[in-house]
């Protein structure tokens, strides 16, 4: 393994939706890069070029030089695997089942201690155009991979109707209307750039949250908050931390920039489930409006307490 930090890709989707179609085109599209793939089963449509040369515990490696597993064991085991000196490879991709729910795997790659040989680099839900409207209003597990994505690729639009595209495409935006929502073509885009996402770089959330706003559908909701005073480093760890404990299985993803009473730098919060983590920023510059940006996006989650628990965080 290199010095290196190894990006993630997780690829996620409702069942039938073309996740693994989608991880054979991105194995063809860039053929200098050397995967490691993780699937939680193998389904019906085959890895390309997936003659076995070598096998251990549920990992194999692939003709190309790809390295596959299946998740017989604990994602953490397989990972541990796959960070040891046996292995080499450039980008780890996931694929994750048609019933999975993909923050629970992004969640492995937040927190401290878990990112030492790995970074994940974003979450690519593929819907599939003739039946994601219909999915979405039937199975809770549909709304959460399409809310959580970092990008969306319709898929299956070539059997379908403008007017049917039109109406997959207002259903996933009614959920989650910020993430990047492009139709898979037979050449994947140059941009974005599907393995380059950094959707938890920093600075790349700090630019989110600049134009975030408030977000409801039905019992799913994206809550928006603007503070001007600083915050109490104490009381928002203290707070953050009972929250997630009770509340992070309702917690799809929080990201914030936080403003730090006495701190010079800005502060990136990101958290996953019950797996968090804060980066140092760059410095508030002096023409520059100190304030915190917080967004929180789940289900079922009421915006008063929210708003009551940032503003017990309030520097006195």
């Amino acid at each position: 393994m290199t010095n290196s930090k190894i990006p993630v890709t997780i690829i996620t989707g409702f069942l039938g939706a073309g996740k693994t179609t989608l991880l054979n085109s991105i194995i063809a599209r860039y053929p200098d890069l050397k995967f490691a793939i993780i699937e939680n089963e193998f389904g019906d449509v085959p890895i390309d070029q997936e003659l076995v040369v070598g096998l251990d515990e549920g990992i194999f490696e692939l003709s190309n030089g790809c390295i596959c597993c299946t998740l017989y064991s604990e994602l953490g085991e397989v990972l541990q695997k796959l960070a040891s000196d046996n292995y080499q490879f450039d980008h780890l991709l996931i694929e994750t089942t048609g019933i999975a729910e993909p923050d629970a795997v992004a969640a492995a790659f937040i927190g401290p201690g878990k990112g030492k040989t790995f970074e994940l680099d974003g979450t690519i839900c593929v819907a599939d155009a003739q039946y994601i409207a219909q999915t979405l209003s039937e199975r809770g597990e549909a709304v959460k991979q399409v809310s959580f994505a970092d990008l969306i690729m319709l898929s299956k639009t070539g059997i379908i109707g403008e007017t049917e595209i039109k109406k997959a495409e207002t259903a996933i935006r009614a959920i989650n209307e910020n993430a990047p929502l492009i139709r898979k073509r037979k050449q994947l885009p140059d941009n974005p750039n599907l393995l380059n996402l950094q959707a938890y770089n920093w600075k790349k959330v700090e630019m989110e949250l600049m134009t975030h706003h408030e977000h409801v559908h039905d019992k799913l909701a994206s809550h928006s908050f603007v503070i001007e005073q600083p915050l109490d480093p104490a009381n928002f760890e203290h707070w953050m931390s009972m929250l997630i404990t009770f509340s992070g299985s309702q917690l799809y993803r929080i990201k914030g920039v936080l403003n730090i009473k006495d701190e010079a730098h800005k502060m990136i919060f990101q958290s996953v489930r019950n797996s968090n983590k804060i980066n140092v920023g760059e410095k508030w510059r002096d023409d520059e409006q100190r304030q915190t940006r917080i967004v929180f996006i789940g289900y079922n989650i009421d915006r008063k307490p929210l708003e009551k628990g940032l503003n017990s965080c309030l520097s006195k």
